[in-house]
Order: structure tokens, then C-alpha cells, then sequence
């Protein structure tokens, strides 16, 4: 699985992509894990808001999750 954090390098897209090693670092999840900076990519794909992330290159989420536990199930609903 691959899981891509897409921002601006603002603290929130900060934020998720640490939540994101953290969570493969804790074994929760299996994943390569990148984080792409700049607004181009989002402009790109249409996302109107920072941070997205992706799974397997497809939008899953904009903003941040409420809680980690709402990330992990995010990640795993839709790396199926």
C-alpha cells in the first residue's frame, strides 16, 4: 500500500504525515509512506483543500481526521 500526504508544508500537513509514520512505526500499518509539498499536485487533482491524503493514489481525505483512530480506519477501508 502506498499512502501520500499532498500539502503545502503548513503544520497540519506536518502533522498528518508524523501521525502517518507513527502509525507504521506502532505496526498499525503497512505502508509507504510519502508526503509531497507544494500546492500543484492538489491543484491538479481538483482538491480544494490541504492536507489530502491518498491511498494507492486516489483521494481518501481532506483535512484532518479527527482522531488517529479515524485515520486508521480511513487507511485501512480503503486500501482494500
Amino acid at each position: 500500500m502506498k499512502v501520500t500526504v499532498l500539502g503545502s508544508g503548513c503544520p497540519k500537513c506536518e502533522t498528518l504525515y508524523n501521525k502517518l509514520k507513527k502509525l507504521k512505526e506502532d505496526g498499525k500499518i503497512k505502508a509507504d509512506i510519502e508526503y509531497k509539498k507544494g500546492i500543484n499536485e492538489l491543484i491538479e487533482r481538483g482538491i480544494m483543500g490541504s492536507p489530502a491524503l491518498l491511498v494507492n493514489g486516489k483521494p481518501v481525505l481532506v483535512g484532518m481526521p479527527k482522531s488517529d483512530d479515524e485515520l486508521l480506519r480511513v487507511i485501512l477501508k480503503k486500501s482494500k
